[in-house]
């Protein structure tokens, strides 16, 4: 249990849990530091964005991308993959591939340090339980932290990569991943590739441009997935953030013990979102003096490990993450084979990125079997108890039935003996 209460948002903690303006949500959530060294290994930039860290990843982005086309590293990975070694040799440009050494690197081991970092500051933030201002409004924007679904977000970027960002919250990230997108797409020629090998001209790949190419695959991979993340961790801060506002109010409270004839109790459960702090004020309004009104979150006793990620879980782990980075691979080994089979490197592309996500996925379920349930079961996550005159009970229930509640209980009168 935290050990200090803060009453007030204007306070500034020590350790903040996250950020919400116009540019965006950001926290301060965990990351297996190794699944984040990866994602640097698989594309600069992609380990820092993965932490939260965007200027870095920014930065970091507009460098590969600029250092690899200069060096024309893709194509010599895709030919050596070919085994056309001499060929490789003779596209790579020796003055700029010096160059990418040490930022690559670099990226890999920063990004493992800053995971680390961040995961000492999470425990520091949480133990200071600090408050978070829920939304920010300005000129140009209205953000509200608000629970948004995941998948909603992955689908989006799957249309196309940014959506997802933007959906989530992310301004400054959705526009930034957009924007590349559109840019080596063009370069690479891949929306016109995509299109005739989806009308069965296969040989029409032939004019796509492979340098430029071979950045989509991670690309793609990464805006879905970091899509999904995104908005999980806004989900989660929601989350820490309205346990924190409950039991402050519940330790502001002095809750009335005598009961008599004419008073019921009503306890009602409730899923973290928006609607328990709009019920409550809706209670308040149908007269029940605050301090009958007792909000608290409960502490789920549940921990094991689950397929799809439960958004109530903060411990910096999915079982996704396994099953994006085998797909990540194959999507680039499909994408380079493909350049010399008959479907072309649009479809091996895609199909490299459906059969390493299975695969992926199988082996987090092999490695993860005796931990693992497919599905996260649905909890109850704050509980309200209200105290009011009997004549309210039927207005009550109906308030609480409009903001969502998952069940309720009147209580039964206790009738005491004397012995």
């Amino acid at each position: 249990m935290p050990h200090q209460k803060f009453e007030s948002g204007n306070i500034k903690p020590r350790y903040s849990k996250g950020k919400i303006s116009v540019f965006g949500i950001n926290s301060v959530y965990p990351r297996t530091p190794w699944i984040v060294a990866w994602w640097s290994a698989a594309f600069p930039g992609f380990g820092h964005m993965f932490v939260g860290k965007y200027l870095h990843g920014f930065i970091l982005i507009i460098w590969e991308l600029v250092v690899n086309e200069k060096s024309n590293l893709n194509m010599g990975i895709a030919l050596s993959f070919l085994g056309r070694f001499e060929e490789a040799k003779t596209q790579l440009n020796q003055d700029w591939c010096l160059l990418y050494i040490a930022v690559y690197v670099y990226c890999i081991w920063d990004s493992y340090r800053c995971a680390v970092e961040i995961n000492k500051s999470h425990v520091l933030a949480e133990v200071e339980d600090a408050p978070i201002a829920p939304s920010d409004v300005s000129f140009f924007d209205v953000v509200i932290l608000d629970k948004k679904n995941p998948w909603v977000g992955m689908a989006w970027s799957a249309f196309t990569p940014g959506l997802g960002q933007l959906y989530g919250g992310s301004t400054i990230v959705g526009t930034f991943i957009l924007a590349w997108w559109i840019f080596v797409c063009y370069k690479a020629v891949a929306v016109r590739a995509w299109l005739h090998s989806f009308l069965g001209e296969f040989s029409s790949t032939a004019m796509v441009d492979w340098q430029w190419f071979l950045f989509l695959p991670s690309m793609y991979v990464f805006a879905i997935y970091q899509a999904y993340t995104s908005v999980n961790e806004s989900n989660i801060l929601f989350d820490i953030e309205q346990i924190r506002f409950l039991r402050v109010r519940a330790a502001n409270l002095n809750q009335l013990n005598t009961i008599d004839n004419e008073v019921v109790q009503i306890i009602a459960t409730f899923e973290h979102s928006p609607f328990v702090e709009m019920a409550i004020h809706d209670i308040e309004k149908l007269g029940v003096p605050s301090q009958n009104i007792v909000a608290l979150p409960l502490e789920n006793l549940e921990s094991q490990a689950h397929i799809l990620d439960s958004i109530h879980r903060v411990d910096g782990r999915s079982i996704l993450d396994g099953a994006m980075m085998c797909g990540t691979i194959f999507a680039v080994l499909g994408a380079i084979y493909g350049f010399i089979l008959y479907w072309g490197p649009i479809i091996w592309g895609l199909l490299g990125l459906a059969g390493g996500f299975f695969l992926g996925l199988a082996i987090e379920l092999a490695l993860n079997r005796k931990k693992l349930k497919v599905f996260a079961s649905r909890k109850s996550e704050v509980i309200i108890e209200v105290t009011c005159n009997a004549s309210l009970k039927n207005e009550l229930i109906k308030a609480l039935k409009s903001r969502k509640a998952m069940g309720f209980v009147i209580m039964p009168k206790q009738v005491r003996s004397y012995l």
